[in-house]
């Protein structure tokens, strides 16, 4: 039996009341959000602002992102169109909108403008050729953007300085993301991008020597919220979405399709010794800390904040990420580390998690993803049997008042906002749920680009 049979092929653990009503929800959400206008209209209302640490608030509607805007909806209906051939219309509707608003939107990683585009096209697209156009054309902006954007990295890890952004390498607006892109793509001139990408992330955790020998090659200058301030001395990140998991599960995947640059496996050998010296044990057995600091090298604590258990940080993305790695390489030490970790943080508490939403990026529907795809690739039978308690966690949030369903949550205890979008919004809710309502994985991989496959 081959690999993709065994991934089609149902677990159980999945209780049929629950993924009913799964199924029952993502119907009303595909019939709530198949309006183009009615979605941009809602989200951006004038009250529908989230709150920013300096106390300002910001817009949600970003046209053109993945996390919320027009390409984030068009990610959920080229999904849908798998199981209902109407859907294809109105994700092409979405790609439609998101293309007239791409030439004003400024360059950021897979998250945001033309990358966005081009990811949620090549998820949407069905037949060869289609939206051949756009995708050809990222492509060749991709093979001019990647070089301009890595060479002040080549520049700063020549010179042996420490202190890379997120920007450079990390999932959302980072070259790890769109490398995940790039690795669908057969095109030449994709697979070049790509291969540079791979051969700095591999030149990103080199160790330093000198004053910054103990450091990784993959140290942060600036804080967890991206805040450069006076007399920081960095953090070692080890978050999926902006941390060193990131890197490391795209070196994996790379790997298992044969795309291999010198150095490759030994980097890999890198992070995750890395990540293995700083988990740490509690009463929910091993986890990471979201970031390690400068302080905390010397003196190497034994006791770090668990925090949230989620995809952005926590274990089930940096166990994801380790996973990947030990099937890449074939180390079954690694993925047994990473499944007994996911398996020991579920034994906690519900409150323990930390999620105050359904969302992806740090909420319910998130984890229940993450879980269903570590307990698939483990063929985990107790680890599949959780799904159902974190689909019914989800799914209870549901609010029909909510003009997408589902709210999100805010920096403010008990404030919400409607969000329609992939990361913390409906739409991706939507997308964990069909996936758990049909017990499989999903068919047009949108979940490439958190990096978990």
């Amino acid at each position: 039996m081959t690999h993709t049979e065994q991934s089609a092929r149902p677990r159980g653990g999945v209780d049929a009341g629950t993924r009913a009503r799964a199924a029952a929800a993502v119907a009303e959400l595909a019939e709530r959000l198949a309006d183009p206008s009615f979605v941009a209209e809602h989200a951006t209302a004038r009250d529908n602002t989230r709150p920013l640490p300096d106390g300002t608030r910001m817009p949600i509607w970003h046209p053109t992102s993945i996390t919320d805007g027009y390409p984030a909806l068009a990610l959920l209906y080229g999904e849908l169109a798998h199981t209902d051939i109407a859907y294809r219309w109105v994700a092409h509707e979405y790609l439609t909108h998101a293309a007239a608003e791409v030439a004003q939107a400024h360059a950021s990683g897979l998250y945001t403008g033309y990358v966005a585009l081009a990811f949620a096209a090549s998820r949407a697209r069905r037949r060869p050729g289609e939206y051949a156009k756009i995708l050809k054309s990222v492509d060749e902006h991709l093979a001019a953007w990647v070089p301009a954007q890595l060479r002040p990295e080549w520049e700063r890890i020549e010179a042996g300085r420490a202190g890379t952004p997120f920007v450079a390498y990390d999932i959302i607006s980072g070259v790890t993301g769109v490398g995940r892109y790039l690795l669908d793509r057969p095109a030449p001139a994709a697979r070049l991008t790509l291969v540079e990408i791979l051969s700095y992330l591999v030149a990103l955790t080199k160790p330093f020597a000198g004053e910054h020998a103990a450091l990784p090659g993959w140290w942060v200058s600036h804080t967890p919220n991206s805040e450069s301030v006076d007399g920081y001395g960095g953090h070692g990140n080890l978050g999926l979405a902006h941390g060193v998991p990131g890197p490391l599960a795209l070196l994996a995947l790379a790997w298992q399709e044969g795309v291999r640059v010198p150095g490759h496996d030994e980097a890999m050998v890198r992070i995750v010794d890395w990540m293995l010296d700083w988990h740490r044990i509690d009463e929910g057995g091993a986890y990471w800390p979201s970031f390690v600091q400068r302080e905390e090298l010397a003196v190497c604590p034994a006791d770090l904040s668990r925090g949230r258990s989620a995809w952005c940080y926590g274990v089930p993305g940096a166990a994801r990420a380790l996973q990947l790695a030990g099937m890449a390489l074939d180390r079954p030490e690694w993925h047994r580390f990473a499944v007994e970790a996911l398996r020991g943080t579920l034994t906690l508490p519900d409150e323990r998690h930390g999620p105050q939403d359904a969302g992806l990026c740090h909420g319910w529907a998130g984890l229940l993803h993450l879980t269903r795809m570590v307990a698939r690739d483990a063929d985990d039978a107790e680890l599949a049997g959780t799904a159902d308690r974190l689909a019914d966690r989800a799914l209870d949030l549901y609010d029909p008042q909510a003009p997408f369903g589902f709210r999100g949550a805010t920096l403010h205890a008990g404030e919400t906002v409607d969000l329609p979008g992939f990361l913390e919004g409906a739409a991706g809710i939507a997308l964990a749920l069909h996936a758990y309502a049909g017990d499989r994985p999903a068919e047009s991989g949108w979940d490439a680009a958190l990096l978990v496959r």
